[in-house]
């Protein structure tokens, strides 16, 4: 009986909380808007321009790439670099304010057949004193700064898939204090 009604009250809450829809708004700027997405205890930007938002991945015809398949196309930066590019971005002040601040800003790049980054999606913590403070031209800034500087070298056979994408975690903490 208490299994069951373990059972039940755990499915209910299953239930509602992947109903639960999270606010959504627009952050509009001069160069850019950006879509905000309240996600429990972090906040998801991305520009309105950005067209691949999908999780997926597609090969060029059509066919989604396995959840086995593991890319082999490295960046040509070292981990570091993402790093001094974000503390090179940020005000004295804001440095001050992120040193001692736990937490990562994640970037979800997508990549182009060349290397480049089409599009950002950035996701950091609803605490984050900075960030949650950026305007949307910032994001823009920051956005158009990673992507002129961070390049990847694309393997012939990820050559085959229409967008890349891979995941950035970039210490905030750490970035400050370098």
């Amino acid at each position: 009986m208490k299994t069951t009604l373990l059972t039940l009250i755990l499915t209910i809450i299953a239930l509602s909380s992947s109903a639960r829809s999270f606010p959504k708004d627009t952050l509009r700027g001069k160069n850019a808007s950006y879509h905000r997405e309240f996600i429990l205890s972090a906040i998801k930007m991305r520009n309105i321009q950005n067209k691949d938002t999908s999780s997926f991945v597609y090969f060029d015809d059509g066919k989604q790439v396995s959840e086995e398949y593991w890319p082999t196309s490295e960046p040509k930066f070292n981990s570091k670099y993402p790093m001094e590019v974000f503390k090179d971005f940020l005000t004295p002040q804001e440095q001050d304010q992120l040193k001692t601040e736990r937490g990562i800003l994640g970037l979800l790049v997508v990549l182009d057949k060349n290397g480049n980054i089409i599009e950002i999606e950035f996701t950091f913590s609803k605490k984050n004193p900075v960030l949650s403070q950026f305007s949307a031209d910032r994001f823009f800034e920051l956005e158009t700064k990673f992507k002129k500087l961070l390049k990847w070298d694309i393997d012939n056979n990820d050559k085959k898939i229409k967008h890349l994408k891979f995941l950035l975690a970039i210490s905030i903490s750490e970035s400050a204090r370098m």
